[in-house]
């Protein structure tokens, strides 16, 4: 087994708004601290060469879990067993790059996941290859179309040799060419025996790669079929866009009544 947890939960702690009586001084403030409970009972386990696609209802980008698969969080409850060595793989901010050249970007990209200097050197030239960035390596990173930051963390990712790899909206990303490629790469990465835990916004991502579906809703979680996960996103978004739209429609209202 590549990744397994047990009864895992991670804790933290939520500004909520106070609830404010008529007697309750302003001294105290506006919020009150709480703790909740994002993951909590979690059993989970990765094979060699299977892709797991994560939908968190609670937080709705499930960056704690794929944290915890990697290791770069500890649980506050529970056991997890880790892969030797794994990646959590996340485009750049435009604001953290924006001073380096897309060379710099696509070194800075490897050392933050572990890869040292050395073996940077020695895949440097792969790296930039599959990124599709040699010919601009020495220009500007902001001078460069935003989908570049994305093939960046891609490549650095997919050629770091690593056991498991979660992607956090960048498995597959760049135009309609450099997505295939994208694909073809996991599909190479998992016959050699990768596992993937991955999220992404684009329900054909899902139903085209994933082996298996987590959806996480605080302590109710459970798996499904990719086709029942990528119906959940779909209505997921469309619950959060209607709700978005009639809060709007609340503070026109309340704006047009001061």
């Amino acid at each position: 087994m590549l990744l397994s947890m047990s009864d895992a939960g991670v804790r933290v702690v939520e500004l909520r708004e106070r609830n404010r009586g008529r007697n309750l001084p302003t001294v105290l403030g506006r919020h009150v601290r709480e703790q909740a409970w994002p993951v909590r009972h979690l059993d989970f386990s990765l094979k060699r060469g299977e892709t797991v696609y994560v939908l968190d209802l609670v937080t709705h980008r499930p960056a704690l879990f794929l944290r915890l698969a990697t290791g770069t969080l500890r649980p506050d409850e529970g056991t997890i067993a880790l892969p030797r060595r794994s990646v959590l793989a996340r485009p750049a901010g435009r604001r953290q790059v924006r001073s380096l050249s897309v060379g710099q970007s696509l070194r800075m990209m490897a050392g933050l996941y572990g890869l040292a200097d050395k073996t940077i050197d020695r895949r440097f030239e792969e790296m930039a290859e599959f990124a599709e960035v040699t010919r601009v390596l020495n220009r500007p990173i902001e001078s460069q179309h935003r989908s570049v930051v994305a093939q960046v963390a891609f490549a650095a990712a997919a050629c770091s040799r690593t056991d498991l790899i979660a992607f956090d909206r960048c498995a597959v990303v760049g135009d309609k060419a450099f997505r295939r490629k994208c694909a073809r790469k996991i599909a190479e990465l998992k016959k050699a025996g990768t596992g993937f835990v991955v999220y992404s916004p684009d329900p054909k991502q899902i139903v085209g790669m994933a082996d298996r579906g987590l959806v996480i809703a605080g302590p109710d979680t459970r798996e499904v079929n990719p086709a029942e996960l990528a119906g959940m996103l779909v209505a997921d978004k469309k619950e959060r866009r209607e709700r978005h739209r009639r809060q709007r429609q609340r503070q026109r209202k309340q704006d047009g009544d001061d």
